[in-house]
C-alpha cells in the first residue's frame, strides 16, 4: 500500500524517559483516507510503527506520557494507547 507523508516535519515531535513519538498526516489514496502515521522510539530505536486515525493524533501526543507508563511496564502495555485511541463513549448504555 503507497503511503506518503503530508510533510516532512512531524506534527508534533515529543520526547518522555528515552522514548519519542512522532505523527504525520498522510496524504489520501484510494486504499486510505484520513490515516495518520505515528512513530515511537525508546533509546533512538524504533519499536512501534502504526496508523492511527489522523483526527486523533492529539490524543497521542495529550497521553504520551501514559503511553510510556505502559511500554515501561510489564503487566500493562497497551493501557496508554488504549487511552490515546478511546472515544471516552466506550460502555456507556444506550
Amino acid at each position: 500500500m503507497n503511503r506518503e507523508k503530508e510533510n516532512e516535519k512531524p506534527e508534533f515531535d515529543i520526547d518522555d524517559r528515552d522514548f519519542n513519538v512522532k505523527a504525520w498526516y498522510l496524504k489520501d489514496t484510494e486504499e486510505s483516507e484520513g490515516d495518520a502515521l505515528i512513530e515511537v522510539k525508546y533509546k533512538d530505536k524504533l519499536i512501534r510503527q502504526f496508523l492511527f486515525p489522523a483526527y486523533k493524533i492529539w490524543n497521542i501526543a495529550a497521553h504520551f506520557s501514559d503511553i510510556v507508563d505502559g511500554e515501561l511496564s510489564k503487566d500493562d502495555k497497551g493501557r496508554g494507547y488504549a487511552i490515546a485511541g478511546s472515544t471516552g463513549l466506550e460502555g456507556l448504555a444506550t
